[in-house]
């Protein structure tokens, strides 16, 4: 089973940036939930405190529904696992601050399967321009029935309501509005998704436009008629590209036609927005801070990009949404083209932005099997192209439903093969590690790990390294098998080489029952003719993620971190809240490959090591 290592030394993750201190008395916490796994349409049941008056309950940054304890202070909520809900954390949301669940909710699905042959009826809801249909599918104004939202070429956006639970959509749409009048209009071909990025309970709307804009509207009312009147609008993002366009020229851009989308890559509860655009790449900008929702509260990430570091290109006028089809802990990516494709990425492994590329829903398989909307997803010309994909369970029978909007204003449905091989799929839970740390010792280096839970774990083996590159075997400790309580580690390496190495590195390497084995980010000890370590950075050499921590039983406390090349030109610059369990550097640029110089200052001290960009 794998692990992922968490940033943080709790359970838990608090934001209560800018919160007097009474009001971060009152933060919520989460303490654990159950169960661990769970299919769309159950219940979770979490425990926690202060966890009632919540604001938002958000699942990859989609809103859940959620009931709190009466009793005060409340130390429970439930809520319902959204059908198209991918497996992830989950943020509670209060006045006083929001809590992360530091372990990710498992989703199951009945079936596995890539197929999505069509189903009947074919199409579903009309138009209001008859052309250029995307469609997203979501549930504005609580009441336990879906909207199809359907943006449409001229710019407006129209809703279509199930006229009961698990039944088809109205034949009949309503335009959304504005308040206190008007409708909303983007100018040309809207292309909407659904969030919550302040959570205040109130959901956005974030539409995308022909010149590359993404605009967000917000609801003036939780539920009724109010869910589907929204306010003046802003510009989230002016253009993802940072192109400036004027009208008549947008398609010569490569920003244009934006298409945006919502998930959480990384399971800490800040929102990522991907937005696909006319050159069919994808791009990601991730929230700086828990419920931002402005342009300045968020950092653009760059591109998303394929395993091998190369930009993801689906293709030109690229629609992208995010899912989890299999159940397999791993989010999908589905992009639609303006050629009529539908094609499938999914997470080069858990919390990664990163993809690899899975097959074209629209060429590769059968007939029966295909998305083929009569272009076979080959003919940019014909009137199915500009495949446009929304994912949700209709019928409420555990198998997605593509909904894919075309050029035409068609919006046609796909139905989820059942698994010929397994029928019901189990979301595998990671081992968590929470922390994972050295230091020097007289008598060689102290190894110190824990996790915050553990599925059929066997044994841990601690490797050692002279370079960062070959590793040796140190020790085997037996592992938890299953636990769901937080458990700690350590060895120390009293071996000869650890005393005599002014430098050693260190990995664990953790072994399932089944035999799987998964490798942790690396360690750095370092030796300076006493027994105080330093600040430690992993993995080193890195990649896209670099994790800093402070010295083992170090107190949590304020450091500056400074990264900067060789030539003293500083690339990343942060004020973090350190401790002696590893951290992720949030927001960490696109860097070239090569060696650079990490400075990690407290209020008494400040260090320096050498890190290596791969």
């Amino acid at each position: 089973m794998r692990f992922a290592l968490l940033s943080g030394c709790s359970l838990l993750t608090l934001a209560t940036l800018g919160l007097p201190a009474a009001a971060q008395a009152q933060a919520p916490t989460i303490t654990s939930f159950t169960p661990a796994t769970a299919a769309p349409g159950s219940t979770v049941t979490v425990t926690g405190t202060n966890l009632n008056g919540f604001t938002a309950v958000q699942l990859n940054g989609q809103r859940v529904s959620a009931t709190s304890s009466l009793l005060l202070p409340a130390s429970s909520l439930t809520f319902v696992v959204p059908i198209a809900a991918g497996s992830g954390s989950f943020a509670i949301t209060t006045a006083a601050g929001t809590a992360v669940s530091a372990t990710k909710l498992g989703i199951t699905r009945t079936s596995s399967s890539q197929n999505y042959p069509q189903a009947t009826p074919s199409t579903t809801g009309t138009t209001a321009t008859g052309n250029f249909s995307t469609p997203v599918v979501c549930d504005l104004d609580a009441d336990g029935r879906l909207e199809l939202l359907v943006g449409q070429g001229n710019g407006t956006m129209i809703v279509y309501e199930q006229t009961a639970a698990n039944g088809a959509f109205s034949t009949t749409g309503t335009l959304l509005t504005l308040s206190p009048s008007g409708t909303i209009d983007v100018g040309n071909f809207a292309k909407p998704t659904v969030t919550d990025l302040d959570s205040d309970g109130l959901q956005e709307i974030l539409v995308g436009e022909e010149l590359g804009k993404v605009q967000i509207y917000e609801q003036t009312a939780r539920t009724g008629a109010g869910a589907l009147t929204f306010d003046a609008g802003s510009t989230l993002f002016p253009n993802p590209y940072g192109v400036v366009t004027t009208a008549g020229t947008a398609s010569a851009n490569a920003g244009s036609y934006a298409r945006p989308t919502i998930t959480d890559f990384d399971g800490d509860g800040r929102i990522d927005i991907l937005v696909g655009a006319n050159d069919g790449t994808i791009r990601r900008y991730e929230q700086n801070t828990l419920r931002a929702n402005t342009t300045a509260g968020f950092t653009d990430l760059g591109s998303i990009k394929l395993g091998d570091g190369t930009p993801l290109d689906a293709g030109s006028v690229s629609k992208p949404l995010v899912t989890d089809y299999d159940g397999d802990g791993k989010l999908d990516l589905v992009v639609g083209t303006l050629a009529g494709a539908v094609k499938l990425y999914t997470q080069t492994a858990v919390n990664r932005a990163t993809f690899t590329f899975v097959r074209d829903l629209s060429t590769a398989g059968t007939d029966a099997t295909v998305i083929n909307m009569g272009n076979s997803g080959t003919n940019p010309s014909n009137v199915n192209g500009y495949a446009a994909p929304a994912v949700t369970d209709l019928d409420g029978d555990g198998l997605l439903d593509l909904f894919i909007g075309n050029a035409n204003g068609s919006v046609f449905r796909y139905e989820q093969s059942t698994s010929a091989t397994s029928p019901t799929i189990t979301a595998p839970l990671p081992v968590v590690l929470k922390s994972f740390g050295g230091q020097a010792t007289a008598e060689g280096a102290l190894l110190r790990w824990s996790t915050a839970q553990e599925v059929n774990s066997d044994n841990f083996t601690l490797e050692r390294s002279a370079d960062g590159r070959t590793f040796q075997p140190v020790a085997q400790l037996p592992a938890a098998g299953n636990s769901t309580a937080t458990r700690s580690y350590q060895y120390e390496d009293a071996s000869a080489e650890a005393r005599s190495l002014t430098t050693s590195y260190y990995r664990l390497q953790q072994q399932d029952l089944d035999g799987t084995v998964t490798v942790s980010p690396v360690v750095v000890v370092r030796r300076s003719g006493s027994t105080q370590a330093v600040g430690t950075a992993s993995p080193n050499p890195f990649s896209q993620e670099l994790y800093v921590a402070l010295p083992a039983g170090t107190e949590p406390q304020p450091t500056q971190v400074t990264l900067t090349t060789l030539t003293g030109a500083t690339v990343y610059s942060a004020k973090l809240l350190l401790s002696a369990s590893p951290q992720l550097l949030p927001a960490l640029p696109e860097l070239k490959s090569g060696l650079y110089l990490l400075q990690l200052t407290t209020a008494t001290k400040s260090t320096t090591q050498r890190v290596v960009r791969q």
